[in-house]
């Protein structure tokens, strides 16, 4: 049986390290219009059925606990981000939660 050699990696920037960047930024940019479109979808749905409004996730304002969590969760998410943008993410690793779930 003969192989075909693999083709060469596809490169549009001198630095290898920036094609895979952005190979990494359109794979979220693809992940996060099915995650958009499927939510829209969930709406459409649960409105029809009339389970909520057609409009009630647009008046929704969290109160109590859940507007603190959501404003802890929106902080630490933004905090890594921001982490990594600035330079701080050399090499630190996967927290122990996310390593432990591929042992």
């Amino acid at each position: 049986m003969t192989t075909t050699p693999a083709a060469p990696e596809q490169t549009f920037f001198a630095d290898a390290a920036l094609d895979r960047a952005v190979a990494m930024i359109m794979t979220l940019g693809a992940e996060l219009y099915v995650v958009k479109d499927r939510l829209r979808a969930l709406e459409v749905m649960l409105a029809e059925r009339q389970v909520i409004a057609p409009d009630a996730l647009d008046r929704y304002v969290p109160e109590g606990a859940e507007r603190a969590r959501v404003a802890a969760e929106r902080d630490a998410f933004v905090g890594e981000l921001m982490r990594c943008v600035l330079g701080e993410q050399a090499s630190t690793g996967a927290p122990a939660d996310v390593t432990q779930r591929f042992q």
